[in-house]
C-alpha cells in the first residue's frame, strides 16, 4: 500500500496524546491492551509538520539540564524532543495496532548530516515501519526525519520499540536488541572502572518533562508510575542518553551518529555509575551506565551510548 502523508497544522500536545492513549476507544474495536495477531500491520501513513522553529529557550534549557553550556548549535536530543510528539500522535491513532502506553524503547539512533542552529526552521516527518517478530513479542521502528526548508534531510531519528506480549510470527525472531537476550547479558556484565556517578533525584523525570514537554506518568512520580505497574518513577531513556552525549563532549559542528541501547530502567531517586572512553582512531566516544550492586544483586547495565563523528 502506498504511503499517505498527512499534514498537521502544529506539533501535537503531549497531554492530549496521553489522554487519547488512555481512552479505551483509542484502539480498533475497543481492544486496547489485548495481544495482537501477526496479521495486523502498521499504518502506511506519515505525519508531517511544516515550518517548526527550534526554540532557543528550549534548546538552552535542554543544554543546562544535561549539564552543558548553552550554544547556538542544537543538541541532537532537542531534535528528538522536537519530533517525539509527532511520532507519538501517529502511534496513538485508533488504527495503530498496539497500545502506546506499555511500549518498551529498546534502541535509538540519530544520524545527523549537518549542524543545526537554534531558531532554525525545519519540517518534521514521522512514520512507522519494519514490524518484526521478537521472542518477547514484536518490534517496530518509529522514524522521524528532520528536513531543511529546501527539502534536504538534516537528521534521521530511528527509535526501536518492543510490543510485549504481542503474538510473534513464525520462525526465528529478528531485530532483537542485546538488551533482550534474556538474563545472560545482565549476568555477564562486568562493569568497567567508573569515571563518574550520577545522583538522580526524585524530580529528574519532572525536570526533563518540563523542558521536553513529555509528561508520561511513569516518569513523573512514584504515585503515577505505580498506577502503570512500576514500583517507582523511572528516568526518561532519552534523558540518560542525552546526558551521556553531553558529557562525551562531542563536536556539534560536525556530522555525527548517535547510537543508544537501553538495557534496564533507571529508577528514581537513584544512583548511576558511568564510564566513558574515547577512540581517537575512529572518532568514537562511548559511555556505559549501570546501577551499582546491592546485597546479593550484582551491578546491572542500564544503557550504552556510542557517538561517532563522521568527519574528522
Amino acid at each position: 500500500m502506498a504511503e499517505r502523508v498527512k499534514d498537521l497544522t502544529d506539533v501535537p500536545s503531549f497531554p492530549a496524546i496521553y489522554a487519547a492513549a488512555l481512552d479505551p476507544r483509542s484502539r480498533l474495536g475497543g481492544r486496547r491492551g489485548r495481544a495482537r495477531t501477526s496479521s495486523e500491520q502498521l499504518p502506511s501513513l506519515a505525519y508531517r509538520v511544516r515550518s517548526v522553529r527550534i526554540d532557543a529557550d528550549r534548546a538552552r534549557d535542554f543544554d543546562h539540564l544535561m549539564g552543558g553550556p548553552a550554544t547556538d548549535l542544537v543538541h541532537p536530543g532537542v531534535l528528538h524532543v522536537l519530533a517525539f510528539p509527532v511520532s507519538l500522535a501517529l502511534m496513538a491513532r485508533r488504527d495503530f495496532p498496539f497500545p502506546l502506553l506499555g511500549l518498551v524503547h529498546l534502541r535509538n539512533q540519530v544520524l545527523q548530516h549537518r549542524p543545526v542552529r537554534v531558531e532554525e526552521i525545519v519540517d518534521v516527518e514521522c512514520r512507522v515501519r519494519d514490524l518484526r517478530p521478537h521472542r518477547r513479542g514484536r518490534t517496530f521502528e518509529a522514524v522521524s526525519t528532520i528536513l531543511g526548508q529546501g527539502g534536504e534531510i538534516i537528521a534521521t531519528d530511528v527509535s526501536t520499540y518492543l510490543v510485549r506480549g504481542a503474538e510473534p510470527g513464525s520462525g526465528e525472531p529478528s531485530g532483537t536488541s542485546p538488551a533482550d537476550e534474556g538474563g545472560s547479558r545482565r549476568r555477564e556484565f562486568v562493569p568497567p572502572r567508573p569515571t563518574g556517578r550520577w545522583e538522580l533525584g526524585a524530580d529528574t523525570g519532572r525536570r526533563y518533562g518540563a523542558v521536553s514537554g513529555d509528561v508520561n506518568p511513569i516518569h513523573l512520580s512514584s504515585l503515577t508510575a505505580k498506577a502503570f505497574g512500576f514500583p517507582s518513577a523511572i528516568a526518561h531513556g532519552m534523558y540518560t542518553a542525552s546526558r551521556a552525549f553531553t558529557e562525551a563532549r562531542v563536536d556539534l559542528a560536525k556530522p555525527l551518529r548517535w547510537d543508544v541501547t537501553f538495557d534496564a530502567p533507571v529508577t528514581l531517586p537513584g544512583s548511576v555509575l558511568v564510564a566513558y572512553e574515547d577512540d581517537a582512531a575512529t572518532g568514537t566516544a562511548r559511555c556505559v551506565g549501570w546501577k551499582p550492586g546491592r546485597g546479593e544483586k550484582g551491578p546491572r547495565r542500564c544503557f550504552e551510548v556510542e557517538v561517532t563523528t563522521l568527519e574528522r
